[in-house]
């Protein structure tokens, strides 16, 4: 028996789940297979001792409306937690936590920076601009800002947070901001005061928040949109195009099953999607089989407070790839949010890995756990034992914006745009945070929307198109 579906989502992480709630709001059911036993991807959440952990993203930085209405009229409103207003934050410089400022007048008067280094930032506008399209995140603050912002403050964001090298990641793709001031206004400084004096449109204020029991929360809470169907422990075997729709086959282990759909999301890892699509598109199979993640791990460890000879009273730390520490950086996660660990305790959330330490995550997980502590007794005063301890690995931790990365999204996006109900939501495009994954589903939920409503269904689902120019540049 074959069933049939408007939308058959592969993959129920964030960016399916996000795309079946957004689907739902255009009254479209879809069907979601995932071949995990649970739906929600990398996103969980474990109480261990009364020590609350993440396996993934522990929070949601948002500016944006559409988020905002995701939130509300989701159901989630309700677990909301906003995040502590924890204001001092630290980065690692000749081995000592330093204090970061957290705006542009507290930059120029801090002690983080040289001299050298504050008159470069305030002669920046007065800078030539000599920018190169493909130039990376390295280059780019260089000739914009000078190493010591480099090292001391793009670095640590773009080896910790996104686990890209900053000598290899586009800065095109990694900082799209930055990058963008100095295209519109000429320089990073003047595009941001021309910004802040002129009248126009502006954002929401920028606001950070996770959910009560976690960020398991999310996905439970989008798992029961009731226009969603979920089958996990279903394996996506096969994809045939037909003459107006796609048909399916998928793998319970036990049994083949059938589908056929008018629209296809791929919310997968770009492998999954690329061995899916290499018989019957290779050149769009060849391009996401150059998509790049590096691996990550997180060692949550729990402590009574008093362990610590130094106050832990920020947020946490990030590490600049120049220095010697196996870790790149500590989150100080009952600092942020509330019920996050038992009264009197701290839980802080480690992170080991990403492009610029490739091969952490061979080492057992006894190594890992050594090392951090060794970070945190020379940093933070650590002078005793964890009371609980959680190890999560990722292997495909996060997508890496290395080298032509902006080329070769560009040329999967035309692709997409030519093959008619194949559609990608997924952390390789478009940014890899929650806010990124609702936004880019709204997108493509919306265009789905569109297409049924027009009744565009006279052209087949897949057809061969003349874009190998951009194929043979990337």
């Amino acid at each position: 028996m074959t069933r049939q579906s408007s939308v058959l989502i592969i993959g129920a992480g964030i960016s399916g789940l996000s795309s079946a709630w957004w689907l739902s709001q255009h009254g479209i059911h879809s069907i979601l297979l995932e071949q995990a036993k649970r739906s929600g991807g990398l996103i969980d959440s474990t109480d261990q001792d009364g020590y609350l952990t993440d396996h993934a993203a522990s929070m949601i930085l948002n500016f944006d409306s559409a988020v905002s209405r995701f939130i509300s009229e989701s159901g989630l409103q309700k677990h909301r937690v906003n995040r502590n207003p924890v204001a001092k934050r630290y980065v690692l410089k000749n081995s000592e936590l330093a204090e970061v400022p957290v705006n542009i007048r507290e930059m120029l008067c801090s002690d983080l920076f040289s001299f050298k280094t504050r008159i470069q930032m305030i002669t920046e506008a007065f800078r030539c601009c000599r920018r190169s399209e493909w130039e990376s995140v390295a280059a780019f603050i260089r000739r914009r800002l000078g190493q010591e912002i480099l090292d001391l403050a793009i670095d640590p964001y773009v080896s910790a947070v996104l686990a890209c090298d900053p000598e290899k990641a586009c800065a095109r793709s990694t900082l799209p901001r930055l990058t963008a001031l100095e295209n519109e206004f000429g320089s990073i400084t003047a595009g941001v005061l021309i910004k802040k004096l002129l009248p126009g449109k502006r954002g929401l204020p920028q606001e950070a928040f996770s959910f009560s029991g976690g960020m398991k929360t999310l996905v439970d809470t989008l798992a029961e949109n009731p226009l969603a169907e979920i089958h996990t422990g279903q394996q996506v075997i096969a994809l045939e195009p037909l003459k107006s729709g796609w048909r399916v086959t998928a793998s319970d282990n036990t049994t083949e099953l059938q589908y056929q759909t008018r629209h296809v999301i791929f919310s997968t890892p770009a492998n999954i999607a690329c061995k899916l699509l290499k018989p019957i598109h290779p050149k769009l199979s060849a391009l996401l089989n150059q998509i790049e993640y590096a691996p990550i791990a997180q060692i949550h460890l729990g402590f009574d407070r008093g362990a610590f000879s130094k106050p832990l009273d920020g947020s946490g730390f990030l590490v600049p790839s120049r220095e010697k520490t196996p870790i790149r950086g500590s989150l100080w996660i009952s600092n942020l949010i509330a019920n996050r660990a038992p009264e009197g305790k701290l839980l802080t959330s480690n992170f080991i890995g990403g492009a610029c330490q490739a091969d952490a995550l061979k080492n057992p997980d006894r190594v890992l756990v050594d090392q951090t502590l060794r970070a945190l007794q020379n940093l933070c005063g650590l002078k005793g034992s964890p009371e609980m301890i959680r190890i999560n690995r990722h292997h495909q931790g996060l997508p890496l914006y290395h080298g032509n990365y902006h080329r070769l999204t560009q040329a999967i996006n035309r692709y997409e745009g030519r093959c008619d109900g194949l559609h990608f939501v997924a952390n390789y495009l478009q940014g890899i945070s929650i806010r990124d994954r609702i936004i880019q589903a709204k997108t493509v939920a919306d265009q789905i929307s569109t297409r049924m409503t027009e009744g565009t269904t006279s052209r087949p689902a897949y057809v061969w198109t003349n874009a190998d120019e951009v194929l043979n540049r990337v």
